[in-house]
């Protein structure tokens, strides 16, 4: 029975029964279930995976919905963590859901060494370098994402195989914010849906490089940039883990997509 929910994706030569098979023994922490985290949610839950972490701390508002898909006018001031997990358990109640109405710190990257990959759904520097620092560490791949105005991005961080986010940013910088710069609401959805794509082709070993994607929604144009590693870098090249600190536990709010 369980095989029959995932037949119409089983057929296709990319997946088949045997990757099927794979990705319902694979567990991911998504952090953040905003616009890019609550869609990629739902989507790993469709696809069929084995456990989902979900980490966030929002409590969901008007001003969400027209872009986070995940959630209802029945859902306003609920956290979204909780929230989403409620949901994604009745939409495929196969799928372990375990959620945290927590900000992700360094405090919390424990959770990291505990599953097969790591997809951000945040839009905040800080919490990404406390990712990429406990991924190099436990040496876990994952996926960043970020979505604003009408443009995305995405790539995948595979320890020792690719450039990390610390090999092109030396230090967090703030960013553009949703409520400042505004986001049409199909943008989310599209990098999310590229987002789990790459996860998936991470979880079942296919070939990745280190490029960052970037996509204008309006021109419909995709670029991509090589990314090389760096052999100067912090995290990945020294093991320079900063972002593990103390300093960098308790760090307040994230900005979520």
């Amino acid at each position: 029975m369980e095989m029959i929910r995932y037949s119409r994706q089983i057929v296709l030569k990319y997946i088949g029964e045997d990757n099927q098979r794979k990705l319902l023994e694979k567990s991911i922490l998504i952090v953040g279930l905003g616009g890019t985290g609550s869609t990629a949610a739902e989507m790993f839950s469709r696809l069929g995976v084995k456990k989902l972490i979900l980490v966030d701390r929002d409590k969901i508002e008007l001003t969400n919905l027209h872009r986070q898909i995940l959630y209802g006018m029945d859902d306003l001031k609920k956290y979204k963590a909780e929230t989403a997990a409620e949901k994604l358990r009745n939409i495929n109640p196969g799928v372990q859901v375990e959620f945290y109405n927590e900000t992700f710190d360094s405090s919390m990257a424990w959770l990291v060494n505990s599953v097969d990959l790591v997809f951000d759904g945040t839009d905040n520097m800080t919490t990404r370098f406390i990712i990429n620092d406990a991924c190099d560490k436990y040496g876990k791949p994952w996926v960043f994402t970020s979505a604003i105005e009408m443009y995305g991005e995405f790539k995948a961080v595979i320890p020792e195989k690719t450039s990390c986010y610390a090999c092109f940013n030396s230090e967090p910088t703030e960013l553009p914010a949703c409520e400042v710069s505004g986001v049409l609401n199909t943008v989310p959805t599209i990098i999310a849906s590229y987002g789990v794509n790459l996860a998936m082709k991470v979880l079942l070993d296919y070939k990745i490089d280190g490029s960052i994607y970037f996509i204008d929604a309006f021109s419909f144009e995709i670029n991509r940039i090589d990314i090389e590693r760096n052999n100067k870098c912090r995290c990945c090249h020294e093991k320079n883990y900063k972002y593990l600190g103390k300093e960098y536990s308790g760090i307040g709010k994230s900005i979520l997509l």
